[in-house]
């Protein structure tokens, strides 16, 4: 609960070892519970990120969103999207660029088609004031807001459904 106070969410906050379990969590978890075929992402995101889509390409066509200005084309965002697309994951500051994405209107996009939007969220969180109510997952680790190492935060909001990480 203070965590949720903290953030100022409802998510559902799911305890991980940091980052890159929060991000594989969100990415296998939805697409273990999902008919649809596609997942649309950018070339600038995590090796955590990348890695697991590099596992996931085995059943899913990854689509990555053009760039415009460094940041995600919303019009070409929309563009990609298709009855077939199960999943949009988005960082909200590459780490090594700086550049922010429009994650809330990302959001508004992906709520409007009805697909579950999961945004990396560990360089912006406690740095970037991000409207959360738009997005469906939220990767954080507690050390880049002064917490421990070793800890990370999955959010979730209920309507999501995700296939277990470990049985």
């Amino acid at each position: 609960k203070e965590i949720q106070e903290i953030l100022n969410t409802n998510h559902e906050v799911i305890f991980t070892s940091g980052s890159s379990e929060s991000n594989n969590y969100a990415l296998k978890g939805i697409c273990g519970k999902t008919e649809k075929s596609e997942i649309i992402t950018t070339n600038l995101e995590h090796s955590s990120i990348n890695e697991t889509l590099k596992y996931l390409e085995k059943n899913f066509k990854i689509k990555y969103c053009p760039l415009k200005n460094g940041i995600v084309d919303l019009e070409e965002l929309e563009k990609l999207i298709t009855d077939k697309t199960a999943l949009i994951t988005i960082t909200a500051v590459n780490s090594e660029t700086g550049m922010l994405n429009q994650v809330d209107e990302i959001g508004k996009i992906s709520k409007k088609h009805n697909i579950p939007f999961h945004c990396d969220m560990t360089q912006s969180i406690g740095k970037v004031d991000v409207p959360l109510e738009n997005i469906d997952l939220i990767s954080i680790s507690s050390h880049k807001f002064y917490g421990p190492k070793g800890i990370g935060l999955l959010l979730k909001k209920e309507n999501i459904n995700l296939e277990k990480l470990i049985y």
